[in-house]
């Protein structure tokens, strides 16, 4: 019984203590070529009150020195329960 009352509980907060998975934002990846260059812009968030930053594709290239962008990520970082987020928007080009 110990045991299954564990594995329900495994199964309902896993993820929920600490997430990290990036994911690709483009669905056309049949000929995508990443590029040369790879600029990053990040969002934060804080106890679901404060959130800051610029996570924009346009921040990200710009950090970049990309004019042209052929790609997209997001990765997005979760730490208790939300508690804590960062979500990045990851852009490849020229």
């Amino acid at each position: 019984m110990k045991s299954l009352v564990l594995m329900i509980c495994f199964l309902f907060l896993s993820g929920c203590v600490y997430t990290h998975v990036t994911m690709p934002l483009s669905t056309e990846l049949n000929k995508t070529q990443l590029g040369s260059k790879q600029g990053d812009s990040s969002m934060y968030s804080l106890l679901w009150l404060f959130a800051w930053g610029d996570g924009g594709a346009a921040a990200a290239a710009k950090k970049g020195g990309i004019t042209v962008m052929t790609h997209m990520d997001r990765e997005f970082e979760s730490i208790l329960f939300g508690l804590y987020t960062r979500t990045t928007t990851v852009v490849h080009g020229d």
